[in-house]
């Protein structure tokens, strides 16, 4: 491909992220849950710019760094989508519309927000955003949960977060006991599997034996 091309298809991406984030920068409401929610919509369901098994791996890259994790995710697909020159975009796109919005609605909130209007509007955007993140969260769970041991593994991690365990000890301690646990039932069927020369053998014993012409 000449770099004339390629140039105009890496123009054509970051068009298309500047367009998306810009657009998620001015509706993408209620805290970062909300945000992720949204994002996985657009590029995984509607877009297809990757599958759902890597939009939750660049989910569970975020939240092993401190900082806003749907900020990061932002930036991580714009990366993913085109490179540094997307990272830059898509981060810009997404923060510069909320930080503006964030700055109208403080200002609207100090005038207005103790009158009872405003108050039962707020009211009323809390369980649309709840539907979004259950939306989303369902969606997730079914990449997420591989079988029993993952299944099992989330529903320590929350009961425990519910204890008040801080999240980067789950994080870490659930991954942690994932893959032990991973190396212990592999290893265990590796034992149990015979060995190549073992089964040779009994292949050789119940296979019938040609007579003598």
């Amino acid at each position: 491909m000449s770099a004339g091309g390629r140039d105009g298809k890496s123009g054509d991406e970051l068009w298309e992220l500047a367009r998306l984030f810009t657009k998620l920068g001015f509706i993408a409401f209620g805290g970062p849950a909300a945000h992720i929610a949204m994002m996985r919509n657009e590029v995984v369901e509607r877009r297809r710019w990757m599958g759902e098994q890597e939009f939750l791996d660049l989910m569970g890259a975020t939240n092993l760094i401190p900082g806003p994790n749907s900020t990061e995710l932002a930036i991580h697909l714009g990366r993913v989508r085109a490179g540094w020159r997307g990272l830059m975009v898509a981060g810009t796109c997404f923060i510069l519309p909320a930080m503006f919005i964030v700055l109208a609605f403080a200002w609207a909130y100090a005038r207005y927000g103790s009158t009872p209007e405003v108050q039962h509007l707020l009211y009323g955007i809390v369980p649309v955003v709840i539907a979004v993140i259950v939306q989303a969260l369902w969606g997730l769970l079914k990449t997420a949960v591989k079988g029993p041991l993952t299944a099992v593994a989330g529903a320590v991690a929350l009961v425990l977060y519910l204890l008040g365990i801080p999240e980067i000890p789950l994080l870490a301690g659930g991954a942690l006991a994932v893959m032990l646990a991973q190396g212990v039932r592999r290893r265990w069927v590796e034992k149990r599997r015979p060995s190549p020369r073992l089964a040779f053998r009994w292949a050789s014993w119940l296979s019938p034996r040609r007579q003598p012409a």
